[in-house]
């Protein structure tokens, strides 16, 4: 690479990295997250001013993806409750599901009848944008004042379903080439469930061993990166014996943020968890891989054919109506939820693993339609939009409510 290409590779590192940085104190202090600009940042950088490579960023979105989701997860375990996750993990299965289930059908539909695909492209795509992203989710929620109790159970589900949407694509792809019959659903919900124990079991257990390196080794200097090091390794090993890497992740940090209570069920002495400088770390590294993300999906989206956007709009208005009937299905007799039923049904953004499973079928040698991977872009950011939009909406109206209150008073 030339030193000027060098130069200015690196230039635009740093920029991106302001922006991020600047999007994420815009956001404190105003309460609209940065991620618009980002989108937008990448769409300069991208197809606008041709300042990027498209074509050897897309070679590059598998490992990005599985790199982004891997750290984002792992930090999103780190600030769990444990108590909360086993209260809610029940609720959040059903709602992975159904939000799975019927965004995966209106979507495929979508596919048949509105795109004028054949079933198993069809298919194949309502798989791809049928799960929420974690990268947008955990962030967001985290930042924008519901209830811990709903910021648990949408960080699980976005987990869940981030896992979720990679086996279930992976395997509808091995059932395309390997001819599909009568008993593939089952087939698909074995590699699901399957997928699910191996990565649960081994980032557990493996979390379960690091806390007893961590006692050994207390106050070395290099432990925050050995500990990444460690989740990236258990990623690899998960995926490598069919599990999932994800869930492993979530895990393995889970397992590290509730250290003592861990120790504490598990009759462990000594109980030793994360220190407050790796939850800063770790924070940091996930900071870095979502702005390069979300500054991606702007690089890689494909400008001026307008029926993309409406086809991704079609796609995103679908998603949400059916997300509304999986949320009220889910929250039914629980009066806590109910309250925050608007959120839940607008934290519906597809984003990494959509992106990443997405430029699958060309590394297999499917003949699908070449708009797919586009179309699945512009959901990611429509959604993602749609997302930030209904997270800022509620803030907008307490500001409002109190600018009322204080003039009557």
């Amino acid at each position: 690479m030339p030193a000027t290409d060098v130069a200015s590779f690196f230039t635009l590192i740093g920029f991106i990295i302001i922006v991020g940085w600047l999007g994420t104190l815009f956001f404190k202090r105003t309460g609209i997250p940065e991620i618009p600009f980002l989108v937008l940042l990448g769409v300069l950088a991208g197809p606008v001013f041709n300042l990027v490579d498209r074509e050897g960023i897309i070679a590059i979105a598998p490992i990005l993806a599985a790199l982004a989701i891997t750290v984002i997860l792992f930090d999103g375990g780190l600030n769990l409750n444990i108590y909360k996750v086993v209260q809610e993990s029940p609720r959040a299965t059903v709602l992975a599901i159904l939000s799975v289930v019927t965004g995966m059908v209106v979507s495929t539909l979508f596919g048949i009848y509105v795109l004028r695909w054949e079933f198993l492209p069809s298919l194949f795509f309502g798989a791809v944008v049928s799960g929420t992203s974690s990268a947008v989710v955990i962030p967001l929620v985290t930042r924008i004042g519901v209830s811990q109790k709903v910021s648990t159970l949408l960080s699980l589900e976005s987990a869940f379903t981030d896992a979720i949407v990679v086996v279930l694509s992976v395997t509808i792809l091995q059932l395309v080439l390997s001819g599909i019959d009568g008993g593939s659903g089952l087939e698909i919900a074995r590699g699901i469930a399957s997928g699910f124990s191996i990565g649960a079991v081994l980032g557990f257990f493996g979390g379960i061993m690091w806390l007893r390196v961590l006692r050994s080794l207390p106050h070395e200097t290099y432990d925050d990166i050995l500990t990444l090091t460690i989740v990236l390794l258990l990623y690899g090993i998960s995926e490598s014996v069919g599990g999932s890497g994800a869930i492993s992740a979530l895990l393995f940090g889970l397992v590290l943020g509730n250290g003592v209570e861990i120790s504490r069920m598990l009759r462990i002495s000594e109980p030793v968890q994360a220190s407050t400088i790796m939850r800063k770390f770790q924070s940091q590294i996930s900071f870095l891989l979502r702005t390069f993300f979300f500054t991606y999906l702007g690089i890689i989206f494909t400008l001026g054919n307008l029926n993309l956007l409406l086809f991704g709009a079609g796609v995103t208005l679908l998603i949400l109506v059916s997300r509304y009937l999986a949320v009220r299905l889910a929250t039914l007799k629980d009066p806590i939820l109910g309250i925050d039923r608007g959120i839940m049904t607008v934290m519906l953004p597809r984003g990494l693993a959509a992106a990443a499973v997405s430029q699958l079928p060309a590394t297999f040698g499917l003949n699908f339609p070449p708009e797919l991977q586009d179309i699945v872009v512009a959901v990611i950011i429509i959604s993602v939009l749609v997302s930030t939009v209904g997270a800022y909406l509620p803030k907008i109206t307490s500001m409002r409510a109190r600018s009322r209150a204080s003039r009557r008073d």
